[in-house]
């Protein structure tokens, strides 16, 4: 079996019984190499030499691409800072190779365990091995993701990545429960933390409606140069601008109205700069009162709201279900203080909560503080 060949069979397997792994790894451009020897990433891709995965038993290569991807969902790429590269490497591969080995992936010859550090984190064991630890050539290996001066990111370059990755994360783990896949203890904790993410708001709404942009690996859409070379069924690339986006925006009286023109602000500058086909926002506070659709660069900040009484988004979501079957993600702005939930739709949600709620039986929560 050639290189390319146990590359992709790699990554189906994966999307087909690791939907976690497989769908971040459909997050990050796999391509071959010549630059490096073995397989690596920086956070946005996955390279590999043919020559090394030609080694590689075709269980092997699908470890070692869960490898890389374990290495992009726990940001080493972005962690590193000053510390040595190599012994980086080898401290973040002391890391996450026993809980892969634990999943009972395979590893190539020589993966690095040592159940001395197992439970530890990379930055804990950097500081304690030898700066000499292991001295044979490594495969694998995790670089700092960088600018175009070829410098590490900082500042807002760097939480923009920080937040791309959060948001694979999330998406991973929506991927994984519609595959009816349970995901591991270290995974779920990852998951935990991303539900409420830390993070500027804004940035992460604009980074989760990126990545649900379909200029991405579509399996709706075959690969026809992998279909007729290699009689393979792969995802092809499609571009497009974002599809229809429907807004369920909470027009109660616990959500107040500046709070309400700084979202509907936000909109405004995704509608003009991704350009969705269209974009609804329904007014619900117990019932829907109204429904706005917007075209590009349409004017929505200045919509005249409806609404006052209690907070049940219910409403919304059956509106969507019934009359905007278009829909391709649904944004819920509300401050997520719910008796009880809607109903989960069979589209992905995000919920931008002013409230304190953090925890949402379905979908990706963000919290929002003005």
């Amino acid at each position: 079996m050639d290189a390319q060949t146990k590359i992709s069979r790699s990554v189906i397997q994966l999307v087909a019984n690791h939907a976690f792994y497989g769908s971040s790894a459909l997050k990050l451009n796999i391509r071959e190499t010549t630059d490096f020897d073995t397989m690596c990433t920086d956070g946005s891709n996955i390279l590999w030499n043919k020559d090394f995965v030609d080694k590689c038993t075709e269980g092997q290569t699908k470890g070692t691409i869960v490898h890389e991807v374990y290495h992009v969902i726990l940001m080493h790429h972005l962690r590193m800072g000053n510390r040595t590269p190599k012994k980086w490497n080898i401290a973040c591969d002391l890391a996450i190779n026993p809980l892969i080995k634990a999943e009972g992936f395979e590893l190539p010859e020589g993966a690095l365990l040592d159940s001395e550090y197992e439970g530890m984190s990379a930055e804990e064991i950097y500081d304690i091995i030898d700066d000499d630890y292991y001295e044979e050539p490594q495969w694998g290996g995790v670089f700092p993701m960088t600018d175009e001066n070829g410098k590490p990111l900082t500042g807002e370059a760097r939480e923009a990545a920080i937040d791309e990755v959060k948001q694979m994360i999330a998406s991973a783990a929506e991927e994984a429960k519609k595959a009816g896949q349970e995901i591991n203890g270290t995974l779920k904790e990852l998951v935990k933390n991303v539900r409420t993410p830390q993070v500027n708001w804004k940035s992460f709404l604009t980074t989760y409606l990126i990545n649900r942009n379909p200029e991405d690996a579509s399996w709706k859409r075959p690969n026809r140069k992998m279909l007729s070379d290699l009689d393979m069924y792969m995802p092809a690339m499609i571009s497009e601008n974002l599809g229809v986006i429907s807004i369920i925006l909470d027009t109660s009286a616990s959500v107040s109205k500046k709070e309400r023109e700084v979202f509907l602000s936000e909109l405004q500058s995704i509608n003009e700069s991704l350009k969705p086909t269209n974009m609804h926002v329904i007014c619900v506070d117990t019932n829907v009162a109204t429904c706005f659709t917007f075209s590009p660069y349409e004017d929505i900040t200045e919509l005249e709201l409806q609404g006052g009484g209690g907070t049940d988004m219910s409403p919304g979501f059956k509106y969507i279900e019934e009359c905007l079957p278009e829909t391709e993600t649904i944004l819920c702005f509300s401050d997520c203080e719910f008796w009880d939930w809607p109903t989960e739709p069979d589209k992905p949600v995000l919920w931008l909560s002013t409230g304190n709620n953090t925890e949402n039986p379905y979908g990706t929560l963000v919290s929002v503080k003005f």
